[in-house]
């Protein structure tokens, strides 16, 4: 059995990747294809440790997405400029392909931008406007660190209300491992972000030992970066909120005209215009929120996974997200594109 389940899961990659093969080059109408990273970190970085594994990917897999979809005939575009085209009924290529990096980590500077760079090749980088120029490392990330470097605290009254999202089983003398660490970050997410970092702050105040981490590089992109980027013309800006709150759990509506509405103002007022299109954090999407991003956006990207065919829904583009997982080698590359 051990040996059958490798040659089923290179079977199924074989085949998927077959089908996105045939779809690119049998594909007559046009169709936009959205690939979305958001860390891009060397393979040695220290960064990795206390990361969720869905979250990186090296520069080499960047680098050689982009030369495989060069090859296969795919037109990069800008997000902004193939939208505003099919808006005006323009001519659209028969298959284009954009890059998104959510989030705005500092690594996008430093490790994404020199392989854009290298292929002349537009990007958008949706940022969290409120965590601009700070320190602040993401909930997820502190709880990572958390369990991996201060699992001995666990036991502290300070930390009983972390106590209900792990596992009974969960050995309390060593640390976690990255995916015991990461399924508990996914039980976590049952609770709103600002009461996740509330208590996260409650927690340092409490065990000052405990503290943020402070990472080996400043973990978000700061505004000299964001200038430079901008200055390439290679690069655009979207929003994603002020702070990153999942806007499912954001039930008062000053409170998603704050963070929606908000970020707009904020990435305008440092001079990172035009900021045309909206990222839901976490892909969590509601009514209202919804109906403020069509107010103040021309388009927003979700987390649903697929083609955007044409003409698409603007405010429901699809994207790719891809990591060390689905995106280390060329065959798993494109079975994630193949995938229904």
């Amino acid at each position: 059995m051990q040996l059958v389940k490798p040659i089923l899961k290179q079977a199924r990659y074989s085949l998927f990747a077959a089908v996105a093969l045939l779809r690119i080059k049998l594909k007559k109408s046009p169709s936009l294809i959205i690939l979305t990273y958001h860390r891009i970190l060397p393979g040695q970085s220290l960064l990795r440790h206390t990361e969720q594994p869905g979250m990186i990917a090296t520069p080499e897999a960047l680098d050689m997405h982009l030369s495989l979809l060069k090859r296969l005939g795919a037109e990069f575009v800008s997000l902004d400029t193939w939208l505003d085209a099919q808006r005006k009924n323009k001519g659209l290529p028969r298959l284009a392909v954009a890059v998104t990096f959510d989030d705005g980590w500092q690594d996008n500077y430093e490790h994404a931008f020199p392989v854009l760079k290298k292929h002349s090749i537009p990007a958008t980088i949706f940022l969290v406007s409120q965590r601009i120029n700070t320190s602040w490392l993401f909930w997820p990330e502190q709880v990572l660190d958390l369990l991996i470097n201060h699992f001995h605290h666990l036991g502290h009254e300070a930390l009983q209300w972390l106590r209900p999202y792990l596992e009974a089983s969960d050995d309390p003398s060593s640390p976690y491992t990255i995916l015991q660490a990461d399924s508990v970050i996914n039980r976590l997410k049952a609770l709103d972000d600002h009461t996740i970092e509330t208590h996260l702050e409650q927690t340092r105040n409490t065990l000052p030992a405990l503290g943020q981490t402070t990472p080996s590089a400043r973990p978000l992109l700061n505004k000299q970066e964001l200038d430079t980027m901008l200055a390439s013309g290679l690069i655009t800006y979207g929003a994603h909120t002020r702070h990153h709150y999942r806007l499912n759990h954001l039930g008062n509506q000053t409170t998603l005209e704050n963070e929606i509405v908000g970020s707009h103002e904020d990435l305008e007022k440092l001079g990172l215009q035009p900021v045309r299109i909206f990222c839901y954090p976490n892909g969590d999407i509601t009514g209202k929120g919804e109906q403020l991003v069509q107010q103040h956006f021309t388009a927003a990207c979700t987390t649903e996974r697929g083609w955007n065919r044409t003409p698409p829904n603007p405010f429901g583009l699809r994207r790719f997200n891809f990591h060390d997982g689905n995106g280390s080698t060329p065959l798993s590359f494109l079975a994630t594109l193949g995938r229904p």
